[in-house]
């Protein structure tokens, strides 16, 4: 049985951003020079949560629209992209990565 896409995506995203060098607030994505870059972007080195969401569901989908769509519905009914967006630049990394667990575990839950 193949895993949900949902599953995939935030799995994906997390291992993105687990290093909190990989990591960044404010922004989609940055580059080594920390310049805002497309999260998608082979220069990116750095993302924020849902920059990691966009990243994850495009190396899955390889098409951005729907990467983008993906990444945002990834964590509903849970939490929204203000909620994803507002933990990510405000509370900073440790609680981003505690977002992602949690949908993680209700995923896996059901």
């Amino acid at each position: 049985m193949s895993r949900p896409l949902k599953l995939q995506i935030i799995e994906r995203a997390r291992a993105l951003i687990e290093d909190e060098r990989q990591w960044c607030r404010n922004e989609l994505a940055r580059d080594a020079n920390g310049r805002s870059v497309d999260p998608t972007d082979q220069r990116a080195v750095r993302r924020c949560g849902l920059g990691a969401l966009i990243a994850a569901a495009y190396e899955i989908t390889n098409d951005h629209r729907r990467a983008h769509d993906l990444a945002i519905a990834a964590l509903r009914p849970l939490h929204g992209s203000a909620t994803l967006v507002n933990v990510n630049d405000v509370r900073g990394h440790a609680p981003m990565l505690a977002l992602l667990d949690e949908v993680l575990e209700v995923l896996l839950e059901t």
